[in-house]
């Protein structure tokens, strides 16, 4: 096979992708998760039943397909700060580098969010993709701290930047016109004030 005929092909392929994906979330947010079938989601995206199952095993892999990618992103941008920088700057920097990604999804993200809390299920699945993601920020936090396993501070830290993340996409969904990096560059801004304010106050 020729490379113009692979590219094509695989064209095509990602654009079968996310007519499903788009499809799906359409559905889910219209109907609910647990009311859609997966031959309404195939409709939906004008392909058949079995070209369904050629992509996803369930209607939920279509629900996660390339949740909060730039989640798994973070490790390589996270990883190519400065070593001058501290572990909370380097953090802050890395997400709010890959913020501009997210202007794109805003839409996927806002109906991902109605189908997810449509179903008790998809809250449940959420959850632990969020651990997920939380695991791959604190590894990533121990490699650049040079140490084998995670202590609490790699969790700590991850688990609060993962909270200022999922805070600024809330804010920047409920703000229209608002740009995402700048949301996020002042949540991790905030979060500086209250350490300086606290680490001013002690003893």
């Amino acid at each position: 096979m020729q490379s113009g005929d692979r590219s094509r092909r695989q064209d095509r392929a990602t654009q079968t992708r996310l007519a499903l994906v788009d499809a799906a979330l359409n559905l889910f947010s219209t109907n609910g998760f647990d009311q859609t079938t997966t031959d309404q989601i195939a409709k939906g995206a004008g392909v058949s039943p079995r070209t369904f199952f050629r992509y996803f095993p369930t209607k939920e892999s279509v629900l996660f397909l390339g949740e909060y990618d730039f989640v798994r992103a973070f490790s390589g941008v996270y990883l190519a700060q400065p070593e001058s920088m501290s572990e909370l700057d380097a953090m802050a920097q890395a997400f709010i580098t890959l913020a501009p990604g997210l202007s794109r999804q805003r839409g996927r993200i806002t109906l991902y969010r109605e189908a997810v809390s449509s179903s008790v299920k998809l809250i449940g699945q959420e959850r632990k993709n969020h651990d997920t993601s939380a695991r791959t920020v604190t590894d990533a936090i121990a490699e650049r701290r040079k140490i084998a396993v995670a202590d609490e501070r790699c969790i700590l830290l991850a688990s609060v930047g993962m909270l200022v993340v999922e805070r600024s996409i809330d804010r920047w969904i409920r703000s229209p016109g608002s740009v995402p990096e700048d949301v996020m560059r002042s949540e991790f801004e905030t979060l500086h004030g209250l350490i300086g304010n606290y680490q001013d106050s002690g003893p």
